[in-house]
């Protein structure tokens, strides 16, 4: 019979469980929506050149203090005689102190740049727009107001200098398509097309049918992706693309054809200087490593880099990315566990160990 501590305990585990679930969920769909905005604008700006003139994703700029900068876009106006900067942040620290040092940071972005179109090209002027999640918006605005006077941050309180935020309207089935809105929570631009459209009732609309365009067409932003997004990404993505029997088998893959093949799926963008490569290399091995904790895939003893993988990986009714976090955070609270009991080692009594051909498809799925 259960006692109460033994039922308080388990009550404990399973509110850890969910929280650390929603969290990595919550994470997931925040980069995922970043991304959605991110191309949103990209997409208002292609689409309407009379308001400003794309230049590039991570377009490399070098501004006075000669340092090249990289933001993650980049337009001009008027002739391209002004100039706009973007800058979108998935996640921004909880931590005061660490989000302070994020915000100070803007600096480089505000101070002025070359290289607009041209090496060497200026312009008059540029402003700077910094989107963040709506979660982190508040707290943002309340540091800048905070230390917006002092001498090496008060472009934060001038003209030029922008925050926005995005809201992601959810479809419901028969009433409601899904939508994104982007609006303004603090400052302002010097571009007077772009304040007449974010300043409309209920900010800057991007429709469903867009939406599902940017969506299909692009997958990272510069910031790296929290490692559950990246792990959704290879799974459903790039290792169906190996798969060459109509039943499921285990496949030996280097994380440099991994690599390769991502860069097929997720192109770079081409730009006057550079290219964009919308996925890293790191991402994949810490994902391929996250991966293995989970058992959705194996390292090859003696073969650096060199994986077994299964394919198809899971089968799962739901999402990919709920049953995935679910996983992740049963395995974090399984090892939080072992490292903190105390006592006598668990002796685990012998089993026989399946093959990897054994191996089921959806063991931990429900």
């Amino acid at each position: 019979m259960e006692t109460e501590k033994s039922s308080a305990s388990r009550g404990n585990r399973l509110s850890s469980l969910h929280q650390l679930e929603e969290k990595c969920v919550r994470e997931y769909r925040k980069y995922a929506d970043t991304v959605a905005v991110s191309y949103a604008v990209y997409n208002l700006f292609t689409k309407n050149p009379e308001i400003a003139n794309f230049v590039g994703i991570e377009h490399k700029l070098k501004n006075i203090e000669n340092t090249d900068i990289r933001p993650d876009i980049v337009v001009t106006y008027e002739n391209d005689q002004k100039g706009m900067i973007f800058e979108l942040k998935w996640s921004l620290p909880l931590d005061d102190e660490l989000l302070e040092r994020e915000i100070r940071g803007l600096r480089r972005y505000a101070i002025s740049c070359s290289n607009w179109r041209k090496p060497s090209d200026n312009v008059d002027f540029h402003d700077l727009v910094l989107i963040c999640h709506i979660d982190d918006a508040q707290r943002t605005v309340d540091i800048i107001k905070r230390i917006s006077n002092e001498s090496n941050c008060d472009f934060l309180k001038k003209e030029g200098f922008a925050v926005w935020s995005w809201t992601i309207t959810a479809p419901k089935k028969g009433q409601r398509k899904e939508e994104l809105r982007l609006f303004p929570v603090y400052g302002k631009t010097r571009n007077r097309k772009v304040e007449t459209l974010i300043r409309k009732p209920g900010g800057i609309l991007f429709p469903e049918d867009v939406l599902t365009f940017l969506r299909f067409s692009f997958t990272f932003v510069r910031e790296k992706p929290p490692v559950q997004y990246t792990m959704t990404v290879l799974v459903q993505n790039i290792f169906p693309s190996f798969q060459q029997k109509p039943y499921r088998d285990y496949y030996k893959i280097h994380t440099d054809l991994i690599y390769e093949r991502a860069k097929i799926f997720f192109p770079s963008w081409h730009e006057f200087d550079a290219k964009t490569i919308q996925i890293k290399r790191g991402w994949i091995r810490e994902a391929l490593g996250k991966l293995l904790e989970i058992n959705l895939c194996e390292k090859m003893l003696g073969k650096p880099d060199w994986w077994s993988i299964p394919i198809p990986t899971l089968q799962t009714k739901k999402p990919f990315q709920t049953a995935l976090c679910r996983k992740t955070s049963q395995e974090y609270l399984k090892r939080t566990k072992k490292r903190r009991a105390p006592g006598r080692p668990r002796v685990r009594p012998l089993r026989h160990k399946r093959q990897p051909s054994e191996k089921p498809l959806n063991g931990w799925m429900k």
